[in-house]
């Protein structure tokens, strides 16, 4: 392609662009009657009243004081802690939850956000199926054992039958003891 022609197409492409942009600024100007009627119907109107200022409320500084307060790092009173020591004296000392062991997934969800959907008999080993039905994790099936941790209240599996999974759990009491408790996960149909 000989330079004349690039010229003349580069003259072309600059000359087209400068109409195009002449074309849409005359679109731009057309019939703007309606336009000014609507503003000037907007000037017309009284202009509204001002709501006043809410009255401001004066701040008053308050001094806390806290020297007259028990520390929270200090030892306990003694009557105090003999009263403690006589509530956890009445209480099962089997039934409380092994705050050592490392808790399992599905203890961060309550029972009732779980169902039993089945059962599997494999080589001597029962394992149940659960299946979520709240939470992040819906919808998914989790196979778990005898033994196996479960729901909020430090629930562990006792056993697994065809139709239900029995799960101990241990919850507070008044006394601030733990007390057992059976719980029994049916089958869902």
């Amino acid at each position: 392609m000989s330079s004349e022609v690039r010229q003349l197409l580069t003259k072309s492409g600059k000359l087209f662009t400068m109409i195009i942009a002449l074309a849409g600024l005359a679109g731009c100007s057309g019939n703007t009657d309606d336009l000014r009627e609507w503003v000037n119907t907007i000037k017309e109107k009284p202009p509204g009243r001002i709501k006043p200022m809410p009255e401001v409320k004066e701040y008053k500084p308050h001094d806390y004081q806290s020297s007259h307060l028990k520390s929270p790092f200090a030892e306990l009173e003694p009557e105090l802690e003999q009263q403690l020591t006589a509530l956890h004296e009445g209480c099962d000392a089997s039934a409380r939850p092994d705050t050592s062991r490392r808790k399992e997934d599905l203890e961060r969800y309550s029972l009732d956000s779980m169902e039993m959907v089945g059962m599997v008999n494999n080589q001597n080993k029962q394992w149940g199926l659960v299946r979520m039905t709240a939470g992040p994790a819906k919808g998914n099936v989790f196979h778990v054992k005898v033994g196996n941790y479960l729901g909020i209240n430090h629930g562990q599996i006792s056993s697994i039958e065809e139709q239900q999974i029995e799960i101990s759990t241990l919850v507070p009491d008044s006394k601030g003891c733990w007390e057992k408790r059976k719980v029994f996960m049916a089958l869902a149909q």
